[in-house]
């Protein structure tokens, strides 16, 4: 799939940007590590992939609003997000590039999305420690069905259970 012309620009400039330091500066789009010999304080490579991801899904879900056809997987890529947040262990794309946006009315999140959302990417049980939260939340709720989660009890988990650092 080939994105938009729009879309194709932004995740042009996405990738283009150092966000190691993004955290202790506020240059805009000129910023340039090897030019402006900047001496501020590094994020990790972990952290800086957390903030560009952030940064993919908050431009993502504008784009998603106003283009039928646009892949959040193909953005991401294009982008330039680390593969630890768009594939799994298999190479296929990951239920976190989807999870990271607000659905479209009717869309549902697993709590596998949300897990690997929130950095659990190699439990045994995938979504195990979501639905760990979950069933302490809805202890009335049906064992052994499936859980479709709406955008606000997603936002739940996400504000619930704590990231895997």
């Amino acid at each position: 799939m080939k994105l938009s012309t729009i879309a194709q620009s932004l995740a042009d400039e996405i990738k283009a940007q150092d966000w190691s330091d993004a955290h202790t500066r506020a240059d805009g789009a000129r910023h340039d590590r090897q030019i402006d010999h900047t001496q501020s304080e590094q994020l990790s490579d972990a952290e800086t992939d957390t903030v560009q991801v952030n940064v993919v899904w908050v431009v993502g879900q504008a784009l998603r609003t106003h283009d039928p056809n646009f892949d959040i997987h193909v953005f991401a890529e294009a982008a330039g997000v680390s593969p630890a947040y768009r594939l799994r262990n298999d190479g296929s794309p990951s239920g976190a590039m989807d999870a990271g946006i607000r659905p479209v009315d009717g869309d549902e999140y697993t709590p596998r999305q949300l897990a690997r959302l929130l950095g659990y990417r190699d439990e045994s049980r995938p979504g195990k420690v979501v639905r760990d939260y979950l069933r302490s939340k809805y202890p009335n709720r049906r064992k052994h069905s499936r859980w479709k989660l709406t955008e606000h009890e997603a936002a739940d988990v996400l504000a619930n259970v704590p990231p895997k650092r």
